[in-house]
């Protein structure tokens, strides 16, 4: 869609907050995992702003950075340029364009080895995503309700919102957005369509939709928060690409490399406790974090997206 780039500019000032900087970096620090970081691959498999690959790259490691959003590779290139870092592109970092469910395809794209010390995804939306309007993430921004992580996607938010009957809408936010009024809502918006012709087509509509079905901000939760969540997880196959791509990691691990994922809601969560299950009963490894590493309360003051953040960690035996 043309209004994909809208509002949307590629070099800014101010970058992304990668959440957990100084755990994860730990959980790859030789003092941990023995495991020596110089000159040693990674895989960052959801790059964003970058701030994992350039703490990566500042104790001497290599990086193979991915993202699905071609905007957040614009916006990492921008910000080697600031850090005077652009000789080492295609170097120490080398950048993908890609959904990470086709990781083993897209780094035969580069020529940085088949084995690797460590991988990282960082799963989500981020805040840059969500504070452009064009992209169609946020409630709180009136934008398109697009909410493509990929704009070469063919499904938005609003295919899914105009397009879906009363049975697929109540599974969508059931399931994805473990949302109570899934019912109520999916009702409203078949009978919205039907009887006064009416379509959903912008984040405020959607959220003023929501909010005068099930009612108003109760705390400091909006209503609609879990129905944008469902739509976003949808319309990426967040889950599906979450499980491929977790699939295909272990198997590009060396000996005692290791994998951090952090996630941000229990869907995700659930996905990686049972895949490191799996991986360390049929031997492969052993699960570093048996429960969650969760935000300090410092890292919550500093940074607020942090503050339903989990982080598992597993190493590759």
């Amino acid at each position: 869609m043309e209004d994909y780039h809208e509002g949307n500019p590629l070099i800014g000032k101010t970058y992304h907050n990668s959440v957990f900087l100084k755990e994860v970096m730990g959980a790859l620090d030789p003092a941990y995992g023995g495991v020596n970081i110089r000159d040693a691959w990674y895989i960052d498999c959801t790059l964003g702003d970058g701030g994992h690959s350039i703490e990566i790259i500042k104790r001497g490691g290599r990086v193979i950075g991915i993202d699905v959003d071609p905007q957040a590779l614009g916006r990492v290139q921008e910000r080697f340029k600031e850090l005077g870092y652009l000789g080492i592109l295609g170097e120490r970092i080398k950048l993908v364009q890609g959904n990470f469910r086709d990781v083993k395809k897209l780094i035969q794209q580069t020529d940085a080895g088949k084995e690797f010390a460590g991988a990282i995804f960082d799963l989500g939306v981020s805040s840059v995503q969500l504070e452009t309007p064009g992209r169609g993430f946020s409630f709180s921004k009136e934008g398109p309700l697009d909410m493509r992580m990929d704009p070469t996607l063919q499904v938005r938010a609003l295919d899914l919102i105009n397009a879906g009957g009363r049975k697929e809408l109540n599974e969508l936010f059931s399931r994805l957005g473990e949302e109570k009024y899934s019912r109520r809502l999916a009702d409203a918006l078949v009978l919205a369509r039907e009887i006064r012709g009416k379509d959903i087509r912008t984040t405020r509509d959607l959220a003023d939709f929501v909010e005068k079905v099930v009612g108003g901000r109760k705390g400091r939760i909006h209503p609609a928060t879990q129905v944008f969540q469902a739509l976003r997880i949808a319309v990426n196959d967040e889950l599906g690409a979450l499980q491929e791509g977790l699939d295909q990691i272990i198997d590009l691990m060396e000996k005692k490399g290791r994998i951090v994922v952090i996630s941000f809601h229990s869907l995700e969560d659930r996905i990686v406790k049972f895949t490191f299950r799996k991986w360390e009963e049929g031997g492969k490894g052993l699960i570093i974090t048996e429960r969650p590493i969760v935000p300090s309360d410092d890292e919550v003051r500093n940074n607020p997206r942090s503050r339903s953040a989990k982080m598992r960690v597993f190493q590759r035996l």
